[in-house]
């Protein structure tokens, strides 16, 4: 049935730029705020009600534990190097800090470090088991911006985002928790796509909130977002024709498009809301302690 609406959905928009293609066009097509529109239809038709019972604690733990165990496995076929284990021992050590002011203080943390320049990704699996990317870390240049990604990711467990989708897509493939097999028949990078918009700038808020009341500046976050715009823009150049731009979408990864993060303009904005509620100060960054390992 999701399928079908989407498909629907997005014959719609064909249709649309077919009839303003026969009346012609005189200025450049911007289809980006359609498509964010039918990326948010996609991932909201995919929290479908739940049937199940809510996962307890120990239950999430016990789960979040199994996969964190397959996934290291795989990840890691050879021992990590004391420079890796220095780092990951920062980030349990930054991350440990950030946990103490979240709701369910019922789950233990743990951090660990995906060894790989290009991994430029942080991701959470159930139970409070967070992987960060070096890649990502290579980006930062100070520990309130690794408070920022750490604690959204942080929220994405405190939030129950991670253990909802696990639910979800375990339902969807008709299998349930208890089976053996289940968790191992479940890909890594469920978990590392993102989650709808609204989930995510709520993962966003309750982390930067998480990392203030650790004592870190709220502009570490601003400053991050402020380095993925310059890296990664969110504007791309657009075509003058609705064929020439449709074309550029359908050939710039689809599939990353409809899992990304909201645009960093979109999580800035979300931040300085933040700050001013709250009237929050924006102090001075602490440095990246872990930077000679980098």
């Amino acid at each position: 049935m999701r399928r079908i609406a989407f498909i629907l959905i997005f014959a719609l928009l064909l249709g649309s730029i077919y009839l303003v293609e026969r009346r012609g066009s005189s200025g450049p097509v911007r289809l980006g705020p359609i498509m964010r529109l039918v990326a948010d239809l996609h991932r909201q038709a995919e929290r479908i009600p739940l049937t199940a019972t809510r996962v307890s604690h120990a239950e999430e733990r016990d789960i979040g534990s199994r996969m964190a165990h397959n996934y290291r496995l795989a990840e890691h076929s050879e021992p990590i190097s004391p420079e890796a284990e220095a780092i990951e021992k920062y980030l349990n050590q930054v991350g440990e800090h950030l946990s103490r002011h979240i709701q369910r203080q019922d789950i233990p943390y743990h951090f660990y470090l995906r060894d790989e320049d290009r991994f430029v990704n942080a991701f959470a699996l159930p139970g409070g088991h967070i992987v960060m990317g070096r890649g990502l870390l290579n980006l930062m240049e100070s520990e309130d911006e690794l408070a920022a990604v750490l604690g959204h990711e942080i929220a994405h467990v405190d939030r129950r985002h991670c253990i909802e989708r696990l639910q979800y897509e375990l339902a969807a493939r008709k299998l349930g928790l208890s089976l053996p097999f289940a968790l191992a028949s479940l890909p890594i990078d469920l978990f590392q796509a993102g989650y709808n918009k609204d989930l995510e700038l709520e993962a966003d808020r309750v982390g930067v909130s998480c990392a203030v009341a650790a004592g870190y500046s709220p502009q570490g976050a601003i400053e991050l977002f402020q380095r993925f715009e310059k890296k990664y823009p969110s504007v791309q150049s657009r075509s003058s024709t609705p064929v020439g731009e449709i074309t550029r979408v359908a050939l710039s990864a689809p599939e990353e498009y409809f899992r990304s993060h909201p645009p960093p303009t979109e999580r800035i904005a979300e931040v300085e809301r933040e700050i001013r509620a709250h009237r929050w100060k924006l102090g001075p960054v602490q440095p990246l302690r872990v930077q000679a390992h980098l």
